[in-house]
């Protein structure tokens, strides 16, 4: 065989290869209520359009996954389908931000240890809105079992470099709603965009409260 019959038959055997590896499989996860789709040839890779929904079926998160990154534009909504933010993750750039979306949470600069209220260019912004986090709440059995409701209120950082950590219960409820608060917040840590003060990436603290609403219903505000 010529040199050039292998270079045939090598591109014949790599072409396959590469449209395989890009076929897709749509996924439905009605526990999440999420829709996206994964690589056949890779299940745990998630490519092409992702969607998430609340219990009611509204849509809050729509977006599109690249080999397992999130890539180009993506959208987040509010519990009444309003667009509160969109994100091009291809440029990394925060394109759209509705202000009015948690300008009553308190924010404190952490210099040196120090935490001292100021006021910044741009708070930490969360992508998406309440309704994603009440999408994921879920309201602990024991809890219910009592009637346990009330506000939870916690605090956490989020840093110049947008990692999220430090949290705290600083008003507790017991009964597994602190808990609950504190699993749904680690669980959307990848949300968040840095504070800025005087256009420059800063550390900062958020307060942030949750009212839990005895027969399941919950409330973030």
């Amino acid at each position: 065989m010529n040199t050039m019959n292998k270079q045939i038959l090598i591109l014949f055997i790599f072409v396959p290869t590469m449209l395989f590896a890009q076929k897709t499989k749509k996924v439905t996860n009605e526990v999440t209520n999420e829709i996206f789709y994964v690589l056949k040839s890779d299940k745990k890779v998630r490519h092409g359009e992702y969607k998430m929904f609340d219990f009611k079926g509204k849509l809050l998160v729509n977006g599109y996954y690249k080999y397992g990154a999130k890539d180009s534009i993506w959208e987040y909504y509010n519990s009444k389908e309003r667009l509160i933010s969109k994100y091009d993750y291809t440029n990394d750039e925060l394109i759209f931000y509705d202000p009015n979306i948690w300008k009553d949470k308190k924010y404190k600069l952490i210099v040196n240890e120090n935490k001292l209220d100021t006021t910044l260019s741009r708070p930490p912004i969360f992508l998406g809105g309440d309704g994603l986090i009440a999408s994921k709440i879920q309201y602990p059995i024991s809890a219910m079992q009592i009637g346990k409701s009330g506000r939870v209120v916690v605090s956490f950082t989020v840093d110049k470099f947008s990692k999220v950590s430090n949290y705290h219960v600083n008003t507790p409820l017991g009964y597994g709603l602190d808990e609950e608060v504190i699993r749904v917040l680690k669980s959307l840590s990848d949300f968040w965009l840095p504070g800025l003060l005087d256009g420059q990436p800063v550390d900062v603290e958020i307060e942030y409260s949750f009212n839990f609403k005895f027969a399941g219903v919950f409330r973030a505000y």
